[in-house]
């Protein structure tokens, strides 16, 4: 089992570049869902306020619907659950429905805060962006050495969704200053 810290820094350490990749997001989320000993510390406007374990949480969870859906008691739950490690495809699957959350919940038009941490404070909204012109490079030709001389082109784009991303300094950051 990977613990996600030694992964996060495997990770960070392999990146040229800030790109996607599902392999490191279902390998993220595999661990803590796997990863007991993975946990952070939350933060609101007085400081740190408690912790969260991703892997303590999904167990609880699934032992709870387990319990109820089996007819079985909750300790005999939690004991099997207790013993279970999580598979890529149940990664996958927690990916999936952790995007799908986020992409849902902001059509509500609420702000979703993602929670205090340790240097952050964020929350996500939904952006609505007008339609119009836009600029884009455009090769017009090339030059004497064969490199490509770009220009700029215009393209009516139609309006779309984007997120926006809310990010002051938190109280606590502030605070140590």
């Amino acid at each position: 089992m990977e613990k996600v810290l030694e992964l996060v820094s495997e990770i960070k350490q392999s990146i040229v570049h800030v790109s996607p990749s599902q392999k490191d997001e279902i390998r993220v989320m595999r661990s803590m869902l796997n990863d007991r000993d993975y946990k952070v510390d939350i933060y609101t406007k007085e400081g740190v306020v408690g912790q969260y374990c991703p892997a303590e949480t999904v167990r609880s969870t699934v032992a709870s619907v387990l319990s109820s859906a089996a007819k079985i008691n909750q300790a005999e739950a939690e004991k099997l659950v207790g013993s279970y490690e999580f598979k890529k495809a149940d990664a996958e699957t927690f990916v999936d429905l952790s995007k799908e959350f986020v992409n849902t919940f902001v059509q509500t038009g609420r702000k979703l805060p993602l929670g205090g941490r340790e240097r952050s404070s964020v929350s996500l909204s939904v952006k609505e962006v007008e339609a119009g012109m836009q600029s884009y490079p455009m090769q017009v030709g090339v030059d004497s050495d064969g490199k490509p001389i770009y220009g700029h082109g215009k393209a009516f784009i139609p309006a779309y969704q984007s997120l926006k991303v809310h990010a002051p300094c938190p109280q606590w950051v502030k605070k140590t200053v």
